[in-house]
């Protein structure tokens, strides 16, 4: 069903970041955001979001935001153990046959059920709009669990949870590259790794999309991929009709995609990953925050909603 939803990524990556993404859902700027759970700060930002709850206007929709990259095992065996993944690295080992690529989705399997656990553990007894329990809505960071050997490890892990019917949404990381190309003012302007992550991941979205669909979990469009780290105004408020428009032809759900929580240099250890330390940190990511704030302003983005 058609509907925007204005998304910020990575809550409980950092409390600071964590305070940031609250701003914006008290000043009922999102409708929906992340939660990233195997960080070390989880506990801290989630006992900040319960205590806001019942203060937001809007009751956000929460996502179990997946993390294998950087953070903590939270899965037995594991457990309190520092991830060290790279999404090619992961993509690469589901391709090799055999054991080794078992005792992975094995691996995979265990740490989302966790992280799943660890959500509903600290989520329990907040309600959305209607007063009704939070929907289990799941996505990831990096998007790895659109690679293959993740997906099924999702899926093994939803299975094996009895929760596959409760599941009411699951993220299909997919967004048409031609608007980025064709449109004045954004033609020539996206990072040539933005553009290759884009098509990966829409190469990726078919076989998730049809397995979601076969298993009527509900899914959607995104934007946001191809701006990582660029989702300015100026830059969303050329691209969001657009967006839209193609998103009501789908006859689809359309998360708008920003990373506007920032990590201190303070905040900075060991469970961050590399690329996280450089991300987290990037002063883009005040540009998504303020495209936030300033974008529930205009008339003409109150009328897509």
């Amino acid at each position: 069903m058609y509907s925007i939803d204005f998304h910020a990524d990575d809550y409980a990556s950092s409390p600071e970041n964590s305070r940031r993404i609250l701003a914006l859902a008290q000043a009922g700027r999102v409708d929906s955001f992340s939660v990233i759970t195997n960080m070390g700060c989880y506990a801290a930002c989630m006992r900040m979001l319960r205590e806001s709850w019942a203060s937001l206007p809007r009751k956000p929709l929460l996502s179990v935001h997946l993390n294998l990259i950087d953070g903590f095992w939270l899965s037995s065996g594991n457990s309190g153990k520092i991830i060290q993944n790279a999404w090619g690295g992961i993509f690469f080992q589901g391709l090799l046959p055999g054991r080794k690529r078992d005792r992975l989705r094995q691996a995979f399997s265990a740490e989302i059920e966790a992280q799943i656990l660890a959500f509903q553990a600290q989520t329990r007894g907040l309600t959305d709009e209607a007063g009704a329990p939070l929907a289990l809505r799941i996505d990831s960071h990096v998007h790895t669990h659109m690679i293959p050997l993740v997906f099924q490890a999702l899926m093994d892990a939803l299975g094996r949870m009895e929760l596959r019917e409760q599941v009411r949404f699951i993220r299909c990381s997919t967004e048409p590259l031609s608007m980025f190309l064709l449109t004045p003012g954004i033609a020539g302007t996206i990072a040539p790794v933005n553009l290759i992550k884009n098509l990966m991941l829409h190469a990726l979205s078919h076989s998730v999309r049809k397995k979601l669909n076969a298993m009527r979990i509900p899914t959607g469009r995104i934007f946001g991929v191809a701006m990582t780290g660029e989702m300015d105004l100026k830059r969303v408020s050329l691209l969001l009709p657009k967006m839209a428009a193609y998103a009501k032809k789908k006859d689809a759900y359309l998360e708008v995609l920003s990373h506007p929580g920032r990590v201190l240099s303070s905040e900075l250890c060991d469970e961050y990953g590399p690329d996280d330390r450089k991300a987290f940190l990037s002063p883009k990511r005040d540009v998504e925050y303020q495209m936030l704030m300033a974008l529930p302003d205009q008339p003409s983005f109150q009328k897509l909603k």
